[in-house]
C-alpha cells in the first residue's frame, strides 16, 4: 500500500493522474489523495484474500503438502 500511495502521491504531483472532485468526497489523506484511494487499496486486496480463502472452503481444494 505504501508503495502504491507513492506512486499515486508523484503522479498527481506530477499531473499524470487526478481525482474528479465531483465524483469524490474531498477527504484527503495525503496531499491531493482522496479517502476513497486509501480505502481502494484496503477493500480489493481484502476482497481477494477473502474470496479464494471462500473458494477453498467451498471446493474443498487443498494447497500443495496438505492432506484431507
Amino acid at each position: 500500500m505504501v508503495i502504491y500511495l507513492t506512486w499515486d502521491t508523484w503522479a498527481i504531483a506530477h499531473k499524470n493522474w487526478f481525482f474528479d472532485t465531483h465524483q469524490i468526497i474531498n477527504v484527503d489523506v495525503l496531499p491531493k489523495v482522496p479517502l476513497e484511494e486509501l480505502l481502494f487499496f484496503i477493500v480489493v486486496p481484502l476482497t481477494v484474500i477473502l474470496s479464494y480463502q471462500a473458494l477453498l472452503k467451498l471446493t474443498g481444494w487443498q494447497q500443495d503438502g496438505e492432506s484431507q
